[in-house]
């Protein structure tokens, strides 16, 4: 068994235009009824608006509802999580390798214009046939070829959400300012009480949140570090 990562890019399709507004995308979920899509994607992208518009303004979309949006992190990239529907004039890329027995690892992925496939595959010649078939789409890559599957030891989305919503506002409050400050910087460039004073708490007040919120994300991360080991 081998893995390998494909990528296409169909010129003329609204994921193509995306390339100029630096969007990365997932497809969370999808499903087909008839000749029409369904789906869930969340974007990452320099102009959010814009990229909505283009996906919106496609003539195969029939409407993007935005689900929500936030800050990734501090900049000027946004993020969204998009419902979209849109019509199918044939099979999508998607569906034909799933409907010639090809199995996708996870979902699919955009980047730099183009959707990428991670597949599961019995060895190379297989390997041609999918490139064969995706060639019908556009022009396709091959980006990665691994020799042996190895199961990817990741969190769920569930457990990651679990994880990130169970934080009480005052230690996520006091884990940003020890990260801005540079607390967890070598060497250290505040201080424990430093952040206290910043907050307006007592040095022990912010010790007992600060070590509860490290826990927290230790005792969740420690369990994926000791079954993605390769040491033993």
């Amino acid at each position: 068994m081998l893995t390998a990562e494909l990528s296409v890019r169909y010129e003329g399709d609204w994921t193509a235009e995306l390339e100029q507004y630096d969007v990365f995308g997932e497809f969370l979920a999808s499903t087909f009824r008839n000749r029409e899509y369904i789906g869930i994607m969340s974007i990452e992208t320099n102009d959010l608006e814009a990229s909505i518009d283009v996906i919106r303004d496609h003539g195969m979309t029939r409407s993007v509802e935005v689900v929500e949006r936030y800050s990734p992190q501090p900049g000027d990239r946004m993020a969204a999580t998009l419902f979209i529907q849109g019509r199918l004039s044939e099979f999508s890329p998607l569906q034909t390798l799933m409907y010639e027995g090809f199995l996708p690892l996870g979902p699919t992925t955009l980047e730099d214009g183009r959707e990428c496939f991670d597949l599961l595959l019995s060895d190379r010649e297989e390997l041609s046939k999918a490139v064969e078939l995706l060639e019908e789409f556009g022009a396709v890559t091959v980006n990665r070829i691994s020799r042996e599957f190895s199961r990817q030891v990741l969190p769920s989305a569930a457990g990651w959400q679990e994880l990130l919503s169970s934080f009480p506002s005052r230690q996520r409050e006091i884990l940003n300012v020890a990260f801005e400050r540079g607390y967890y910087d070598i060497p250290r460039e505040t201080t424990l009480e430093e952040i206290a004073d910043e907050i307006g708490i007592t040095k022990t007040t912010a010790s007992n949140h600060l070590r509860k919120a490290e826990r927290r994300v230790i005792e969740f991360l420690v369990t994926y570090l000791n079954l993605a080991a390769t040491d033993d």
